[in-house]
């Protein structure tokens, strides 16, 4: 049987299985509540609290970019980045109520951990060169010129839309499995678990004590680049 996808076979016995490793689904949830902290300070005018914020971003999308590599096999990206036919393959299954089940993120929801990851990356640098023309500066304002600053200020702003629109999808796409697919994937992402038929595949788990390497040299990297640069 296949590591990604499930039979055909509804009465088979569908039981819990381990499909998320914790050190993802931590990331997952403090992106969540980073972003979100994020507009609040931006919003409330907590500027310094908001550049901090987004350096702790940053820092957590190197550290995701580090664990899919190192990471669990569903976090992996070899496990979940598929070319535009596998993609395209899996929508028009899905519209055809046909998708195959698989053990972590499907060709589709692929696509949008990477443009997620490249926008939250985006927006995070782009505000290292902001400032907001009263009394503070991006820690790498002093790289380029006011007007590239001013520019790239409006940008930060920008592309915190379109982010906020993507999540916006991300979070309509699995409300939309929850209800047309009976399959929770919130509650996965808390669990790290979901119910498959048996006999249940075998998940390759990185230990969980390498995230914190992981995520020190992410933040190493981090601090160098904002203070040395």
């Amino acid at each position: 049987m296949s590591d990604r996808q499930a039979p055909n076979q509804p009465t088979r016995a569908r039981l819990p299985l381990r499909v998320w490793d914790l050190p993802t689904r931590v990331f997952h949830w403090a992106l969540v509540a980073l972003i979100a902290a994020a507009w609040l300070t931006s919003e409330f005018g907590m500027i310094e609290w908001h550049a901090w914020i987004g350096q702790a971003v940053l820092a957590l999308v190197v550290y995701r970019l580090i664990w899919g590599v190192i990471g669990s096999q569903t976090a992996q990206f070899w496990n979940f980045v598929r070319g535009p036919g596998a993609v395209r393959a899996y929508g028009k299954s899905l519209l055809a109520g046909k998708s195959p089940a698989v053990l972590g993120h499907n060709p589709l929801g692929g696509l949008m951990i990477l443009a997620l990851l490249g926008l939250v990356a985006v927006q995070a640098i782009l505000g290292l060169f902001a400032n907001d023309d009263i009394y503070f500066d991006g820690p790498l304002r002093h790289l380029v010129s006011k007007s590239v600053s001013d520019l790239l200020t409006g940008l930060h702003e920008t592309v915190f839309n379109i982010l906020i629109a993507a999540v916006c999808v991300h979070v309509a796409a699995a409300v939309f499995y929850l209800i047309f697919k009976r399959e929770n994937l919130i509650r996965a992402m808390i669990t790290g678990r979901k119910d498959w038929p048996e006999p249940h595949p075998r998940v390759r788990f990185t230990p969980a004590w390498l995230a914190v390497p992981a995520l020190a040299a992410a933040a190493a990297l981090v601090w160098a680049a904002v203070t040395y640069l």
